[in-house]
C-alpha cells in the first residue's frame, strides 16, 4: 500500500484493524490483507453500513439463509465528472470499486450465502469509465441477483430501490425510507433515512469494547472485496462469467 493511502484509509483501535470503503484497489493489495489477517488474527471491519440499517435489518429476519431469493437493486447513482479525483485508479479506484462495493456487500447479506460467481457490462462511455453498469451474482445457496448501477440518471430520482423476492413474499425498500411488503400486506414509512450508520458504528465499538469479533466476518468482507474486483474483470472480459 501506499503512505498515502494506508494514512487516509486505515486506522488501529485496540488491535481492531478499521478501514474506510474500499478495502482495498486490486486484488494483489486484497490477497494481502487476507494474509495479514490470517497471521495477526485482529479483528477487521469495513464499512458497509447498510447491512445495519433497520428496514434492511427487518427484511433479513424474515428471511431464511436457506431459501434461494431473487434480488434486483437499482442505483441511480448520478453523474461525477470525469475529473473527479474518484475516478483516479491510484486514489478512488472508481465508481465501481469504490461505491458498488456496498451494493454487492448487501445483495450477499441478503441472500444469506456466498457469491460463486459475478458476471457484468458497462455501457459505452467516451471517457471508459465503467461506472453505468449491470452487475449479475450467483449465490451459493441457490439465489441470484441483478445490481443495476446507473450513473447517467437525474437526481431528482430516489437513489436506491431494492426488491426481494422469496417463497411468494416481495419485500421492496425505496431509498431506506420506505419498506413495503407484498404478500404480508405491510407498508412503514419511516420519514426519515436510516442507511445503518449509527447502528454500525455501535456494532464496532461494543465489539471492540467487549472483545468480540467484527460485527461483519471477514470472510464476507473478503468475498464482497474479491466479486467486486471481479466485476471489472467481466466488463473488461465482455461480459464473461467469473467464477469465485
Amino acid at each position: 500500500f501506499s503512505s498515502r493511502r494506508r494514512h487516509t484509509r486505515y486506522g488501529t483501535v485496540t488491535g481492531v484493524q478499521t478501514c474506510a470503503l474500499p478495502i482495498c484497489m486490486n486484488e494483489h493489495e486484497l490477497e494481502q490483507i487476507r494474509e495479514l489477517y490470517e497471521k495477526s488474527g485482529v479483528s477487521v471491519m469495513v464499512g458497509f453500513n447498510r447491512r445495519f440499517a433497520p428496514f434492511i435489518q427487518q427484511i433479513k429476519k424474515a428471511l431464511s439463509d436457506a431459501a434461494p431469493k431473487a434480488i434486483n437493486y437499482r442505483i441511480n447513482a448520478g453523474i461525477v465528472p470525469p475529473e473527479h479525483w474518484v475516478h483516479d485508479p491510484a486514489v478512488g479506484g472508481g465508481r465501481i470499486i469504490g461505491e458498488a462495493c456496498h451494493f454487492i456487500d448487501l445483495c450477499m447479506y441478503l441472500a444469506g450465502a456466498t457469491i460463486t460467481s459475478v458476471s457484468a457490462s458497462s455501457m459505452n462511455d467516451p471517457h471508459a469509465l465503467a461506472d453505468t453498469a449491470t452487475i449479475s451474482l450467483q449465490f451459493a445457496n441457490g439465489s441470484v441477483s441483478n445490481i443495476s448501477y446507473f450513473s447517467n440518471g437525474n437526481k431528482n430520482m430516489p437513489k436506491e430501490y431494492l426488491e426481494v423476492f422469496s417463497g411468494g413474499v416481495v419485500y421492496a425498500m425505496e431509498d431506506f425510507k420506505s419498506l413495503t411488503v407484498f404478500g404480508k400486506s405491510k407498508k412503514e414509512n419511516s420519514g426519515t433515512q436510516d442507511k445503518g450508520h449509527r447502528a454500525e458504528v455501535a456494532a464496532f465499538m461494543n465489539a471492540v469494547k467487549s472483545g468480540k469479533t467484527s460485527p461483519i466476518p471477514f470472510s464476507e468482507l473478503y468475498t464482497s472485496s474479491l466479486a467486486t474486483l471481479k466485476v471489472l474483470e467481466s466488463i473488461a472480459r465482455g461480459g464473461e462469467v467469473i467464477r469465485l
